[in-house]
């Protein structure tokens, strides 16, 4: 789910309830589960982006791992191509 998208959209819908001159009991209540969906959607975005950097992280280091094993290897073409692909990547 974006749930950036999904924050925008509802931002646009709740400011006709949001700036009534004369708010209701329905406009408090709109804003209420507007406002309570609002800060869902960013506490999902935050953990969204702490997942993405630890999934980029635990990446890195198995690339690490294995290029070492690789520098490992005996000089030859097919160790040349490895090391090559590996640093292609990043």
């Amino acid at each position: 789910m974006d749930f950036e998208k999904l924050n925008k959209a509802l931002y646009l819908k709740a400011g006709h309830y949001k700036f009534a001159k004369k708010p209701t009991d329905f406009d408090r209540g709109y804003m209420k589960i507007s406002d309570w969906i609002n800060d869902l959607c960013w506490y999902y975005v935050s953990k969204r982006k702490a997942l993405d950097a630890d999934m980029d992280r635990e990446f890195n280091e198995l690339i690490k791992v294995q290029k070492d094993k690789i520098l490992a290897l005996e000089p030859s073409e097919f160790k040349n191509g490895l090391i090559k692909a590996i640093e292609d990547i990043g």
